[in-house]
């Protein structure tokens, strides 16, 4: 079973930490940290309340996917439980790269509330699917829509690693989850007790995967619930910061785009927290196409991060006592 206590290694935290802090350094040098620090002086906090409450009721769809799964699966636990482990999950993943900190949600599942760990791996790790492959169709989609028409980058390989590395991992989990033949690859090391352990968990899992495909449906109608509200919830953002883009839609759209582009660099096999920096980087790069000055759009992928840091801080108690275990 995945743990907290791997997740949290303190070696890597602290290499990831330097990384992304670096990264970060060199954007506020760039702009200039003045200019970063006028923009967060001049906040309009109601938009900033509002964005935070679509967030929350992000949370809520991905909580409500567990349940369903959970539920089908023959695990009966209260909402609230649900959703507070997957708070715990948003949290790691601010802090782990490629956010694979919120796979831990399994393991809090099975610790605090005895859900087999089998079962357990397939309501977190099979949604998650559907989830990767919207980011990667909608992140590539609006990469390639960039490039085409703003950019016309002739080397623009770098861009699209993040994309791969998703894909890569999407590919990992329904093998995981679907092919007993991927298992069987592996077969070699079960004289290994931790190995055979984890190998004998997934032919478990795969017992129950099927639920993912009988609730595709379902979990379809939440996923696409859970991208309006983070959508909606960073077009909040921009406009607490007084963010307006000139485009021929509604401005709200772009941000359907905007957030899996961005995801995708959080994705990249770098050595950073999530992406911190990746994300702040490209961030300006994309809003540039739109006429948005550097500080603002810098300003901008920092609030969204610094706000889902402070919506998840309620989490830091029960992911203390769950790493303690």
């Amino acid at each position: 079973m995945l743990d907290i206590k791997n997740i949290t290694d303190q070696k890597h935290l602290i290499l990831d930490s330097v990384v992304s802090l670096a990264i970060v350094a060199a954007v506020f040098y760039f702009i200039g940290i003045d200019n970063i620090l006028r923009e967060f002086g001049s906040l309009n906090y109601a938009y900033l309340l509002i964005s935070a409450f679509f967030l929350i009721l992000m949370y809520v769809g991905m909580s409500a996917r567990l349940n369903l799964i959970l539920t089908e699966l023959g695990v009966r636990l209260k909402f609230w439980d649900i959703f507070k482990m997957h708070v715990v999950g948003m949290l790691l993943a601010d802090f782990t790269p490629a956010r694979t900190g919120y796979f831990a949600v399994a393991y809090g599942l099975t610790k605090k509330h005895g859900v087999p760990e089998e079962k357990s791996i397939v309501a977190v790790m099979g949604p998650q699917i559907y989830d990767f492959i919207l980011k990667v169709v909608v992140g590539t989609a609006g990469m390639i829509y960039v490039l085409n028409t703003y950019l016309k980058f002739d080397h623009s390989e770098i861009l699209f690693l993040g994309a791969f590395g998703m894909v890569g991992m999407i590919g990992v989990m329904i093998l995981l989850l679907f092919s007993k033949k991927f298992l069987t690859f592996f077969s070699f090391v079960r004289r290994i007790p931790f190995a055979d352990k984890v190998l004998g968990l997934f032919e478990k899992a795969q017992q129950n995967s099927k639920v993912l495909l009988h609730h595709a449906p379902s979990l379809l109608l939440i996923l696409l619930f859970c991208w309006s509200t983070k959508a909606i919830s960073w077009y909040f953002v921009a406009k607490a910061l007084g963010i307006t883009l000139s485009v021929g839609f509604p401005e709200v759209f772009v941000y359907f785009f905007l957030q899996p582009l961005l995801t995708i660099l959080e994705f990249l096999p770098s050595p950073t927290l999530a992406g911190l920096g990746l994300s702040e980087g490209g961030g300006v790069l994309i809003f540039a196409v739109f006429g948005v000055g550097a500080a603002k759009a810098a300003s901008f992928v920092f609030l969204a991060r610094v706000k889902t840091m402070i919506v998840n801080l309620p989490a830091v108690k029960e992911a203390l006592s769950l790493a303690k275990g």
